[in-house]
């Protein structure tokens, strides 16, 4: 039962994480397109040739991209490596769900109790390893922030 229950939280993280925006919403063109398509304000992170920068979209000309951040950015067209959105409560959800199932699966596998246990067992080393490998997914889901979507890459 419990390897059934991780396996559909497994298969639930891995379509949440695989699905994609209907190619409707996406505009066509070129890469420059989508990024003039982003609304003001949108969250993203910038890689240019020789800085990068996560901020908030000002405006996106024909020739440069301008955002707000701690300062107003100017970045040429020329110079963008790649802009993403950042999706890293996404990325956190997907590692908790990974991590958890994991550490509960490696717990309950691990765990060793003899006639007289008291404790819980199996079920005890599942949820506690199980809690600590949730805890380590969401924070290396946070961290390398894994589900961002990609604007802008330069060829």
């Amino acid at each position: 039962m419990r390897t059934l229950l991780v396996t559909v939280l497994f298969a639930a993280a891995t379509h949440l994480s695989a699905q994609q925006p209907a190619s409707s919403t996406q505009p066509q063109g070129s890469n420059w397109q989508h990024v003039q398509a982003l609304p003001t304000g949108a969250n993203i992170h910038v890689k240019a040739q020789n800085s990068s920068a996560s901020c908030r979209v000002k405006s996106v000309d024909p020739d440069s991209l301008t955002c707000t951040g701690s300062k107003d950015l100017t970045f040429s067209r020329t110079e963008i490596k790649s802009i993403t959105i950042p999706r890293r409560g996404r990325s956190s959800l997907i590692g908790l769900a990974i991590g958890a199932g994991a550490g509960a699966g490696i717990g309950a596998a691990t765990s060793q109790c003899n006639k007289n246990c008291i404790v819980g067992g199996r079920r005890v080393g599942a949820a506690v390893v199980g809690v600590v490998g949730g805890v380590g997914g969401a924070l290396t889901g946070y961290f390398t922030d894994f589900a961002h979507s990609t604007v802008s890459k330069a060829p």
